[in-house]
């Protein structure tokens, strides 16, 4: 599975989730083990005569998994943010990585090398696909997957939300980056409460929140089927009031849709803040905009 890189980190070795015991969610597909070997397989494992099965996951909603405990799938390789191996049995593996922009896919170049008929042997690719960031994907979505992944996005505010903090801040209690809270001619950003509390966000409790859920920061896969999203680029991300949440999604153009993708770049955001104002988030940008005014 191979999706478009961006700057920052997207935990890919979270890639590959366990649903139960014998059975796995890799992206949009179900792989199923079986303690026996099947011609109707996708492939069999003659290492202890059992075999595997990949078939689409059900759509569209979130199976529940957790990380991988088991005997038959194995971390064996992991690069930083760029990338994952996982072994499967004793003759598969899984990999997931990032691509960049122009670079030759992998499979391409695999199929070059096999159609040489090399003396050596090369992997036999089972199954391959691209994931690729919400701005490009968007031109080729339907209402309905549009509208999916607004409810998906505020659906990961609301979880992020339930990670509690002691101030504004990032996870280790440094400052963290929201440019928009910095007041002008500041030098750091150790007074953004101070900010919050002139435009009278309410700073009892900090919540977590990624403050820059942008299409650009989303992946999502070419032909959406589960409607799993992935999120990149956590530079923006802490602790903040929640009534920063929604707020930031009024103010921030940097979370518009490329005007290349649709005629109406700010439809992105604007559906995910009355989306979050349903669901209990208070606005303060009017407030906001009086405090920056010069």
């Amino acid at each position: 599975m191979v999706v478009q890189r961006k700057y920052g980190k997207d935990y890919i070795n979270q890639s590959l989730g366990q649903i139960d015991s014998n059975t796995w969610l890799i992206g949009s597909l179900v792989l199923c083990r079986s303690p026996y070997l099947s011609e109707k397989a996708t492939w069999n494992d003659d290492g202890d005569n059992s075999s595997y099965t990949l078939t689409a996951a059900p759509t569209p909603y979130y199976l529940t998994t957790s990380p991988p405990n088991s005997p038959f799938i194995k971390l064996v390789h992991e690069a930083g943010d760029a990338s994952a191996v996982w072994s499967i049995g004793n003759c598969a593996l899984c990999k997931v990585r990032y691509i960049e922009e122009g670079v030759t896919p992998e499979l391409v170049t695999l199929d070059f090398v096999q159609d040489q008929h090399p003396s050596f042997d090369t992997p036999k690719v089972i199954h391959h696909a691209f994931g690729q960031t919400l701005d490009k994907a968007w031109p080729s979505l339907s209402e309905e997957w549009r509208l999916y992944y607004v409810n998906a996005v505020v659906n990961i505010c609301k979880e992020m939300a339930e990670w509690k903090g002691n101030n504004i801040s990032g996870v280790d209690n440094q400052n963290v980056p929201e440019y928009y809270l910095q007041p002008q001619g500041a030098k750091n950003f150790s007074s953004l409460q101070a900010t919050c509390e002139a435009i009278s966000i309410d700073c009892s409790t900090f919540v977590f929140y990624y403050a820059d859920l942008g299409p650009t920061n989303i992946i999502v896969k070419e032909e959406p089927i589960l409607g799993r999203v992935g999120i990149i680029d956590f530079k923006i991300a802490g602790y903040f009031p929640q009534g920063w949440i929604r707020t930031k999604f009024r103010l921030s153009s940097g979370m518009d849709l490329p005007t290349s993708a649709t005629s109406n770049p700010k439809w992105w955001r604007s559906e995910i803040q009355k989306a979050l104002g349903e669901n209990g988030f208070e606005d303060f940008a009017e407030d906001w905009m009086r405090w920056s005014a010069p």
